[in-house]
Parts: C-alpha cells; structure tokens; sequence
C-alpha cells in the first residue's frame, strides 16, 4: 500500500492524483492523506510527500521502517532551456536528493537527456571568485543544520582563512530572513545564478541545487551535504585548490530519470522506474528502462 501525505496546495494535489493514477494502474493500493500539522506515519508500505517542509513526517516515516518516496521541484523546469513553466517533478527514494540511489549508480540511456536539450558547457580552467550558495531555514530543520545565517557565516570565516579569492554569498532567494556575511559580497535575491556563477571558480554549498546549474556551465562544486551533484563533486574545503567536477554526461543521464512530468505520472510511464526502486526490486527498473547494469563512477572530466 501507497500513502501519499499531501498538503491543500493545488499543484501537490494535482500531483498526489497523477501519481496515484499511475500506481494505481499497475495494481496497487493508494491513498491520499492531508498533510497533518503534526505528522505521523500512517500504516502502509511507502510513504509519498513533498519539499522540506516535510521534515517531521521523513523523520517519523523513517523510523517506523517505512520506505519513502520524496518529491520536489524538478532539477530542469522544462524541456526548453527557455521555458518558464514548473514541468517537473523530481522524485528519490528514501532521500531528499538521489544521490546513492540503485539508478545512479548504473548507466540510464541518454534519452530522456536528450528531450531536455539541455546546453552543458565545457569545463571551466579557471576562475576568480568564489559562490556560497545557501539554503532556507526548512532545509536546515530538514537535515539538523545551524540557522542558515550562522552556518554560512562560519563557512566563510573558514574559506577566509583558506583563500584570498573574492566569496559571492547566495542565500536562497526565497529565504526572507538572509543577511549580508562579513568577508563576502552579498548576492541579492534578483540576482540571477547565471551572473554569479559567471566568472567562478567553484561553487560550495550544502544542499542548493544551484551546484545543478553551475555543473551545466561547466564549474566544479564542493559538497558539503548531499547536493544533486554531489556524485561528480568534491566533498572537502581541502579540496579548494583544486575542486573536482565529475563527467556530466552519464550523470545528467542518470539525473533525468529521476524528474518526470505529470502526464507521465499518470500514464504510469514514471511508476514503471520508480516503481522499480521498492523493496529491492531495482532490476525491474533497469530492463523497462533499458539500462545497462555497468555500474560508473563519474571519473574526473578531461579540462
């Protein structure tokens, strides 16, 4: 059985409905449930919700030994570079990014990839800046971080004393409560990431899928949590000099079957992979769709 915590908002339950179609479909038992202001696992076999502000509910899901499926924006908005409509969804199991998930960890074939049209620019041999992109205050709640503020604060008191290169602070746009940092130049909420990114040698961050787009235009990141690109990434501020950018192709490969539309959610297109990814059943994924079994380790990218 498939429980599906889903708050009042209409895009949510437009999508907790195609999902559920699409389960539905293959045969299984699905139910839609309010999201509870204070949450609690409900008896089933996996349990489905929304964004960081489902903490309290991962947590409590969790530790009943339930398996999750965890939702949010897509990594691309839509299938045109230009395109200003939300069209995906990103889903991974039982983590707020699919890092170490079974589908990573193989090789998908390039054709969802290849619908996106996606421009992925050469790698980037040098830069003069430095971009510390922050996150919100629920992200924080999420993984048990310090006040965004006071966690970037000490992160540039750090890089600070490891480089003289100038540091862009980036706070979350959408984070109201951001605050210049001393020892960094602070980026507006209107800034775009393309502009701060522009003339950088790295990017670091905890969880901001701003490494996303600085791995398109070919700038390594450093991860400190588990950012999307944290598979072709450096893990260590040791790593300053000299930060690692994975080959992007088999990873943006692999990344795309983890984002779908909500027509292929209720076509049950999307459920035949994530399906696939419950209870051990990975190979099922794999053979529909029609991925090799050759595991890849995102070797350094040539500069």
């Amino acid at each position: 059985k498939i429980v599906f915590h889903s708050s009042d908002k209409e895009r949510e339950q437009e999508l907790a409905h195609a999902f559920g179609t699409g389960v539905l479909s293959d045969g299984h038992g699905f139910e839609i449930v309010p999201l509870a202001a204070k949450p609690a696992a409900i008896p089933c076999d996996v349990a489905c919700m929304v964004g960081v502000k489902s903490a309290r509910l991962f947590h409590a899901c969790k530790e009943a030994g339930q398996q999750i499926l965890y939702f949010d924006k897509g990594y691309v908005r839509g299938r045109r570079a230009e395109s200003r409509t939300w069209e995906f969804w990103r889903v991974s199991l039982d983590a707020h990014h699919p890092t170490e998930t079974t589908l990573m960890r193989h090789k998908m074939p390039p054709d969802r990839l290849e619908a996106l049209e996606l421009e992925i620019k050469p790698c980037r041999k040098r830069g003069l800046q430095i971009v510390v992109a922050g996150s919100s205050a629920k992200y924080h709640e999420f993984y048990g971080l310090p006040d965004p503020s006071e966690y970037a604060r000490l992160l540039i008191k750090d890089l600070r004393r490891r480089s003289d290169k100038p540091i862009i602070y980036r706070p979350k746009p959408s984070w109201r409560e951001a605050v210049p940092i001393r020892g960094s130049t602070f980026s507006q909420a209107g800034d775009g990431i393309m502009s701060v990114l522009l003339n950088a040698h790295c990017l670091i961050t905890h969880g901001s899928n701003a490494c996303f787009e600085a791995a398109l235009m070919g700038i390594p990141s450093i991860i400190l949590g588990d950012a999307v690109a944290k598979p072709i990434s450096s893990t260590s501020l040791d790593d300053l000099g000299h930060p690692r950018l994975g080959k992007r192709h088999q990873w943006l490969q692999n990344l795309a079957y983890h984002q779908w539309t909500i027509d292929e959610m209720r076509s049950g297109e999307a459920w035949q992979t994530i399906g696939g990814w419950i209870n051990g059943r990975a190979k099922r994924a794999l053979s529909t769709s029609g991925a090799g079994s050759d595991a890849t380790s995102f070797e350094i990218e040539d500069l």
